[in-house]
C-alpha cells in the first residue's frame, strides 16, 4: 500500500525533489526501484507520485530513458495513419502494451540513475548540514549536537541568518509557527515588550502546562537571538479555539489564561 497520505499533508512537497523526500520519510531504505510515470503526469502531482517501502518501489512523475529516445526508435507511429477503425484500434492496445514492456526492461537503469542522484543528495545534505554545524560552532559558539530541546535545535541554524531575522517581529512570528505548527502572533505591550502568543487548543490541564514548559527554551533562545536587546520577551499559549462563552443557552467555557 502506498505511504503518500502523510507525505501529502505538507502542501509544500508537492514542489520537493523525490529524493529528497525520501531521505527525510525513509532514511533507513537505502534501494528503490523507480518507475518513472513521465513528466506529464507533473501536471497533476509532485515528483514523488506514490512510495511502496515494503516493496521498495517508488513512481515518479519525470520521464524516464524510455521517454527522452526519439519515439520512432520503438514505434512507426506513421503506419497508423493507414489503418481501419478497427485495425487501428486493436494496433493502439498492442502499443501500449509493448510500451509497458518497454518500460519495465529500462527498469533497472533508470533505478540505477535514480539511486544515484539519491546517493548524490543525501551527500550533499550530510555536507551541508555538517558546514552548519561547524559555523554555529566557530560563529556562536553553539554546539547543536549538545542541544536537547527538539524546538531549539529547529530553529538554531537561523543563526546563520541573525542578522536578517533580528527585530523582524513578523517573520519571527512566521518561524515559531512553522516550528510550533500552529498560529502564534503577537502584540507589542510597550515600548520595550513583545508578546508572543501561541495558539495551541484542546490541551488538558496537564498537557498545557507540559507544552507550556517544553516551549520555555525556545522562546529564551528567540529573546536571547533575534528580538531586539532592548525589548523583553514573553508568551503564553491561548485556546481560541474555545474562547470565553456566558450565555444561558451554553455551558461555561473557559481558556487557558481566563482570569475570574
Amino acid at each position: 500500500m502506498s505511504n503518500m497520505s502523510y507525505i501529502d499533508k505538507d502542501p509544500n512537497n508537492q514542489e520537493l525533489l523525490a529524493e529528497l523526500l525520501l531521505s527525510v520519510y525513509f532514511p533507513n531504505v537505502k534501494s528503490w526501484n523507480a518507475a518513472y510515470g513521465s513528466f506529464f503526469s507533473r501536471n497533476y502531482s509532485g515528483d514523488l507520485r506514490s512510495v511502496h517501502p515494503e516493496t521498495n518501489k517508488v513512481t515518479l512523475s519525470r520521464n524516464g530513458l524510455y521517454d527522452i529516445l526519439p519515439e520512432k526508435m520503438f514505434f512507426d507511429v506513421e503506419d497508423l495513419r493507414f489503418r481501419e477503425s478497427r485495425d487501428l484500434a486493436q494496433r493502439i492496445d498492442e502499443i501500449y502494451e509493448e510500451e509497458k514492456n518497454i518500460k519495465d526492461y529500462f527498469l533497472p537503469l533508470d533505478s540505477f540513475f535514480f539511486n544515484h542522484s539519491c546517493q548524490y543528495h543525501a551527500t550533499a545534505a550530510n555536507l551541508i548540514d555538517n558546514e552548519a554545524k561547524w559555523l554555529l560552532k566557530q560563529l556562536f559558539d553553539y554546539d547543536i549536537e549538545a542541544e536537547e530541546n527538539v524546538y531549539v535545535k529547529q530553529i538554531a541554524p537561523l543563526l546563520l541568518h541573525v542578522t536578517e531575522i533580528r527585530a523582524d517581529l513578523d517573520l519571527i512570528a512566521h518561524i515559531l509557527s512553522e516550528v510550533l505548527d500552529c498560529k502564534v502572533d503577537y502584540q507589542v505591550n510597550h515600548q520595550d515588550e513583545v508578546l508572543f502568543v501561541v495558539h495551541r487548543w484542546d490541551l488538558t490541564s496537564q498537557e498545557y502546562y507540559a507544552f507550556v514548559k517544553e516551549i520555555r527554551p525556545l522562546f529564551d533562545f528567540v529573546a536571547y537571538w533575534f528580538v531586539a536587546m532592548e525589548m523583553d520577551c514573553i508568551y503564553k499559549v491561548k485556546d481560541y479555539h474555545q474562547p470565553f462563552i456566558l450565555s444561558n443557552e451554553k455551558p461555561l467555557v473557559l481558556d487557558y489564561n481566563t482570569q475570574i
